[in-house]
């Protein structure tokens, strides 16, 4: 009995062994098919990938930049073409005698300094390609293709660079570009470049290329070629654009713009300084950013980023106001005496001897304050505001690039900002385009063209862009008074000066906007100096009209942007 239970005993230890083993040998196949799942399954696209980079190499192609050119199909940011000299390895342990005739040619060529023999003998050995020189000029490129034509490690490559033809030439409206940090490409970082990134880089292409143990290409597997960026067509034109960027100084600070009433097509945006987009395609110098970019920021577009009280100019909304409103007639006389006052305050005229006894026209037509006044004093500053608005004032024009709004006060606006009432003296500072009053030349612009055409249009800078106006909610003997006023002032007001010029019919309003208070007459710094402004629309000749604004900052009186007016009137004939 002993022996057979000894004999169990055994029997069951043994069972009990077979099973451990069973089940070790089933957990070990389990996780190696729980491991060869993970491998094959869910990371087997990864390691695939991981694997065809043994034999494969992806070489991408790049796509050229789309143009942007003028109305008339001017270039102002066009691509041109860059080469690359490369030398590619064949795989020889040693260079051969042609070899070293090539090398040496390629010493003369470009000299002893730019050719890497060690560098070329490493590209050589063990198949692979290296860069000899960047950007080889046409001249060397000639005499490379003349002498190693029949030399097949010697390549190049072409792509192309972004470039600016003509510099500085509308560079707040195209902007620039950059390095993009990821990649070794160029990216649109500021204006156009950067609003239609998508649209002007293109689709890049590539090539997939097998390649031995040594990395000797072999074959192309997979191709797809890049497709260029679309072009843009702007409605500026580069003569006017040119000629305006001119007439500022150096050390000048500004804004002119060009538009047509009728389309809202910007033929001209100048923001003074400017600054050259090729610069930003290469590295900058703490020195020459500083030198650069430090001083007046340049990089500002002032007329759509920059607010300035647009001073005069504003008193045509003021008396279509009081025409409007019936607080003011068309042949109404006013005693200007230099002065007026209300309340216990004196409100100067610009002439502080007074104008005299003259009509509205004629009192408008010097820029005289008073007229504004009396109408100011009869009108509450929402009314007024209210107009403003109808031409455009405090928002946004809708232009491509967003641009401030502005500001036009009222009585809500001042209780809810400044935690005060709107006292009825600061309507009549308001009434000649000063107080808390602020605009930006495109919307000074957009105003003008609508006392022209009657509608409010959109400013638009492509070709491209639906024209979209809107209508104005002033009666047409209000606007043609302000016509006639602005015809005024070239025949025989402050813009007299401009009534030389025969083939023109030029209707202006000059403005001087006060950046102090009246309290401090004596100006310590140039930057206390009042802007200048000067707002018009012409015809040359019979051809349609377009609307021109000037602003010269901190100029001091309205004659520096009427002087860039007069230049441009001079030459305009020969833009065309």
């Amino acid at each position: 009995m002993q022996y057979r239970s000894n004999k169990s005993i055994a029997v069951q230890i043994r069972n009990r062994k077979i099973l451990t083993f069973l089940g070790f040998t089933l957990l070990a196949l389990f996780v190696i098919a729980l491991k060869l799942f993970h491998l094959q399954i869910i990371n087997g696209d990864y390691f695939f990938r991981r694997s065809e980079l043994n034999f494969l190499r992806k070489e991408t192609i790049l796509s050229q930049r789309g143009n942007v050119v003028d109305c008339n199909g001017v270039l102002l940011a066009t691509n041109r073409p860059v080469f690359d000299l490369y030398w590619y390895g064949g795989g020889l342990y040693r260079l051969s005698q042609r070899h070293s005739e090539i090398i040496k040619n390629l010493k003369e060529i470009l000299g002893d300094d730019i050719i890497d023999e060690g560098k070329i003998y490493r590209a050589e050995r063990y198949a692979n390609q290296c860069l000899i020189k960047k950007d080889v000029n046409y001249q060397d490129l000639c005499k490379i293709s003349e002498q190693c034509s029949d030399c097949a490690n010697v390549f190049i490559n072409k792509h192309f660079k972004r470039i600016y033809p003509y510099g500085s030439l509308c560079s707040h409206i195209l902007g620039y570009m950059r390095k993009a940090e990821s990649e070794n490409l160029f990216e649109g970082c500021y204006g156009l470049e950067n609003i239609f990134q998508k649209e002007l880089k293109g689709e890049r292409g590539y090539a997939c290329n097998v390649i031995n143990a040594s990395g000797k290409k072999i074959l192309v597997k997979e191709f797809k070629d890049s497709i260029s960026g679309s072009d843009i067509k702007l409605t500026i034109n580069a003569n006017f654009q040119n000629a305006l960027e001119a007439f500022f100084q150096k050390g000048q600070k500004g804004v002119a713009v060009v538009m047509d009433p009728e389309d809202g097509a910007v033929k001209a945006m100048v923001s003074y300084p400017n600054f050259d987009p090729n610069d930003f395609l290469g590295s900058i110098s703490e020195k020459d950013w500083t030198e650069k970019f430090e001083t007046f920021n340049p990089l500002l577009n002032r007329s759509i980023h920059a607010v300035y009280p647009p001073a005069s100019i504003f008193k045509m909304i003021t008396f279509a106001a009081g025409l409007e409103e019936g607080v003011v007639k068309r042949d109404t006389k006013f005693n200007c005496k230099g002065h007026t006052l209300f309340g216990k305050r004196k409100y100067n005229c610009n002439r502080r001897w007074g104008h005299g006894t003259k009509s509205v026209k004629e009192l408008l037509s010097f820029s005289c304050n008073i007229p504004c006044y009396e109408v100011a004093q009869k009108i509450s500053i929402d009314q007024l505001a209210a107009y403003a608005m109808r031409f455009g004032l405090g928002s946004d024009t809708g232009f491509l690039f967003k641009d401030k709004s502005g500001l036009v006060p009222t009585s809500y606006w001042k209780q809810a900002y400044k935690g005060e009432q709107w006292w009825q003296g600061e309507t009549l500072s308001a009434s000649i385009g000063q107080s808390f009053l602020l605009v930006t030349p495109l919307q000074i612009v957009r105003m003008i063209a609508s006392i022209c055409s009657g509608q409010l249009v959109k400013p638009r800078i492509m070709c491209s862009e639906e024209i979209e106006k809107y209508p104005l909610f002033i009666s047409e003997e209000t606007l043609e008074f302000l016509r006639d006023v602005m015809k005024e002032v070239v025949d025989k007001g402050t813009a007299r000066v401009l009534n030389k010029f025969k083939d023109f019919s030029i209707h202006a309003k000059t403005g001087t906007a006060q950046i102090i208070g009246l309290e401090k007459q004596k100006k310590e710094k140039s930057s206390q100096l009042e802007h200048a402004w000067f707002g018009s629309y012409f015809s040359y000749k019979n051809q349609k009209p377009l609307a021109l604004v000037i602003l010269v900052e901190n100029a001091g009186s309205s004659r520096p942007a009427l002087a860039i007016a007069d230049k441009f009137f001079s030459v305009y004939g020969k833009l065309l």
